[in-house]
């Protein structure tokens, strides 16, 4: 009686197929997979900061304009509103005290806070006065119309929505999102800043100019 079945070579060459497949497929996959955790987690931090800022006013009457420096915002904020596991060598800490922390690309001399979730934020270029100078950037206003920096050009905060895991990269095109992301410091509210943050933040298409870096 004739048995049929395969011989050692279709095997082989089977299996060669299959792992070309599959090393043109998954890279792809997985690409997809970290920009969709990527953009989800940014959603999450830009949600968590803003309520801690609006039930920190809302309970004490205080937003960002009432603190002088940026340690002191953070403190007086985000550590009372939110779960912080670590921060830089300015935040208070509590019981056995936080880890120290730096930010990895991009915020630089800021102050810097890892919350529960490992989402690290950066707050820097912070000024929350006009003060004498009338020529002065500095601003901050109660009334959420302008924020909380000394350089209107340039993000005061910063978020890496993966704390010490890489590839900590800015993100510089939404159509292929990392894990930092820029944005602006208000009164009682943090959004977006920049148009790859915005697109990620608001599922916008990216746009046809700039590339990523």
């Amino acid at each position: 009686m004739k048995k049929l079945g395969f011989t050692l070579a279709e095997v082989l060459i089977t299996l060669v197929i299959i792992g070309v497949i599959a090393a043109m497929t998954i890279p792809t996959l997985l690409g997809n997979t970290n920009a969709q955790e990527f953009r989800t987690a940014l959603k999450k931090a830009i949600s968590a900061s803003n309520q801690a800022l609006t039930l920190q006013y809302a309970l004490e009457g205080v937003g960002a304009s009432d603190f002088s420096t940026a340690d002191q915002l953070v403190n007086g904020v985000f550590a009372k509103r939110m779960t912080l596991i670590a921060g830089s060598s300015g935040i208070a800490t509590t019981g056995s005290g936080l880890q120290t922390v730096t930010f990895t690309n991009g915020c630089s001399g800021g102050s810097v806070f890892v919350t529960q979730d490992g989402i690290m934020y950066c707050i820097t270029n912070y000024k929350t006065s006009e003060g004498a100078d009338p020529q002065s950037i500095g601003t901050c206003d109660a009334f959420d119309t302008k924020p909380c920096t000394s350089d209107l050009t340039q993000p005061n905060v910063w978020i890496d929505v993966n704390g010490a895991k890489g590839p900590d990269k800015i993100t510089t095109s939404s159509a292929k999102p990392r894990d930092i992301y820029q944005a602006m410091l208000y009164n009682q509210k943090i959004v977006p800043f920049g148009q790859p943050t915005q697109e990620v933040m608001y599922d916008k298409p990216a746009a046809t100019s700039g590339g990523d870096k």
